[in-house]
């Protein structure tokens, strides 16, 4: 099957359930996801937003859906599988552009219950991700300096930041046992 033209998709799906009101954002389809179906991209568009329960809230802007290819390749491109994914980052979008509102709200459930018909948890899927998930290889140890709690990890952290343990504080040491880079610093990490 051939991959179908996401963005006719989304001007037909924006007229059809959001009137409109949805500005034309880029939709792409992106080859690196392959667990998350879709997402929705939004940024600080610049300066605070009038909020009736947080006045100082930045204001969001969307810019962008991605749609992941290789899942839905892995899915034979099923037409309804792919609008239903468009759907939900559409809520998304519009409600970011409409009420400056992120996540999986009551909002976002009620609209996406009021276009599918559907009465459910509508955060998930349960698409076919076999063979698609990268496994890496966990070769960078952690330890705590406080309390010597230690475990894996498969890449090394950010450099220039301190990494601390949420049990007790202490800072996390990182050593790469490829190439032994060490590094330790904190932010929480667990």
């Amino acid at each position: 099957m051939t991959r179908p033209n996401i963005k006719a998709m989304f001007i037909r799906l924006n007229d059809e359930h959001f009137n409109g009101e949805i500005p034309d954002i880029p939709v792409v389809w992106n080859n690196r996801m392959t667990t998350t179906a879709g997402y929705c991209r939004y940024r600080d568009a610049g300066g605070l937003r009038h909020h009736p329960y947080n006045r100082r809230a930045r204001e969001l802007k969307p810019y962008q859906i991605d749609l992941a290819d290789k899942l839905f390749r892995n899915e034979g491109y099923d037409y309804d599988k792919i609008e239903r994914t468009l759907i939900h980052e559409m809520v998304h979008a519009y409600l970011v552009h409409k009420y400056n509102e992120k996540g999986h709200t009551r909002r976002f459930q009620q609209m996406m219950t009021n276009i599918t018909g559907e009465y459910k948890n509508h955060r998930c899927h349960n698409y076919n991700t076999e063979g698609l998930r990268r496994r890496e290889p966990k070769n960078v140890v952690w330890s705590c300096q406080r309390c010597g709690a230690e475990g894996r990890k498969a890449r090394m952290p950010r450099r220039g930041r301190t990494y601390t343990h949420s049990r007790c504080g202490g800072v996390i040491d990182f050593v790469d046992m490829r190439n032994k880079k060490v590094a330790s610093k904190g932010v929480k990490i667990f």
